[in-house]
């Protein structure tokens, strides 16, 4: 509980740091993937999402180092190289998760409508079976989805942290996995209460945010003018999108102090030897100097 008590303490602030931040890289990953995807031929397309997600990540929990005292400057190409190794990780995991909950709630809808679990039963389906079909795999998919992604994150959470750290001038180098599943009940609360509250406010930032800019951008291409939106739907898009980020801020953060607590008991466990142990080896020390007086 003080693991997650204290990200929230930490989570204002690195909102408040994060805001032009996001919308810089939001517009450098624009221009950067669009670039890369002329020359790859559309191909760099695959993997941009998975890697800008990443390098979000890394910025946001190193901005929440820096705020717990880590003052080196950051690498911006271990950063980019970080975000490329973890965002393909994270996508090719994620996506074979996906495959395996998504077989599993077909079986579960298949066996809940009385029909044998197969793929030809899957492909033949009742007409008047299809719409409770499609309710139970959808649902149960979404549910056990949330579970597993929570679970996956919460395991990934230090490691991640572990890379954002590295990512800082002369900072020490972690191996992939360090920290693998430590603060795990936690972790694996916060990101699971996240993740929901992630579905809700992002529907009301592409209906009330994004959409309006789209609007916008088309509206200034065809007709040179902008259109008039209700002062209502920007303070709702506003209030949706700061949510937003104060959810992933809360993530970074709790990540970015995970690691820490990680990091200091490893610490601890190094810097403080037991006493008998200490003790045996000064008298074996003053042993041997004896002897070689001798």
């Amino acid at each position: 509980m003080t693991l997650i008590f204290n990200s929230l303490l930490l989570s204002m602030r690195v909102m408040l740091h994060m805001i032009v931040p996001v919308l810089v890289i939001s517009l450098a990953s624009v221009v950067v993937w669009t670039v890369l995807g002329i020359f790859t031929l559309g191909m760099a397309n695959y993997i941009s999402g998975p890697v800008t997600t990443a390098f979000f990540t890394l910025f946001g929990i190193r901005t929440a180092l820096a705020l717990k005292g880590d003052k080196r400057h950051t690498d911006y190409r271990a950063m980019a190289l970080y975000s490329v190794m973890y965002g393909l990780f994270f996508a090719a995991v994620l996506w074979v998760m996906k495959l395996i909950v998504a077989v599993s709630g077909i079986a579960y809808a298949l066996w809940q409508i009385g029909e044998p679990i197969s793929w030809a039963a899957f492909q033949n389906v009742p007409k008047p079976a299809l719409g409770a079909f499609g309710l139970l795999a959808g649902g149960s998919s979404l549910i056990v989805m949330c579970f597993v992604w929570a679970a996956f994150y919460a395991i990934m959470a230090v490691p991640i942290a572990s890379a954002a750290q590295s990512a800082g001038h002369r900072a020490p180098s972690h191996a992939f996995f360090n920290g693998l599943g430590r603060s795990f009940i936690p972790l694996f609360c916060v990101f699971f209460v996240s993740i929901f509250l992630q579905l809700y406010f992002g529907f009301y930032t592409a209906f009330y945010a994004l959409l309006p800019i789209l609007m916008s951008v088309i509206s200034i291409l065809t007709v040179q003018s902008l259109p008039n939106f209700d002062l209502e739907i920007i303070l709702r898009g506003a209030a949706a999108g700061g949510a937003l980020l104060w959810l992933n801020s809360w993530l970074w953060s709790v990540c970015a102090l995970a690691f820490l607590k990680f990091e200091g008991d490893d610490t601890v466990a190094v810097a403080a030897p037991s006493p008998d142990l200490e003790t045996a080896t000064d008298l074996r020390a003053l042993r041997k100097s004896r002897e070689r007086s001798f």
